[in-house]
C-alpha cells in the first residue's frame, strides 16, 4: 500500500482519503477538516517557495 500512495499525486492520494471518510465525519467536522487542508497547502506553498527560491 505505501508504494501505491507514494505513486500518487498528492492531489489525487487527498481525493482517495477525503472521500473514504466522507461517510463517517460529520458537518463540524468537515469544516475543520477543510481549515486544516487550506493551512497544510499553505505550508506547501511556503515549503515549495523555499526550497526553489
Amino acid at each position: 500500500m505505501k508504494r501505491e500512495a507514494e505513486a500518487l499525486k498528492p492531489e489525487e492520494l487527498q481525493r482517495l482519503v477525503l472521500a473514504a471518510v466522507a461517510p463517517y465525519i460529520d458537518n463540524v467536522d468537515r469544516r475543520v477538516l477543510a481549515e486544516q487542508i487550506v493551512r497544510e497547502e499553505e505550508w506547501c506553498r511556503v515549503l515549495v517557495g523555499f526550497f526553489d527560491g
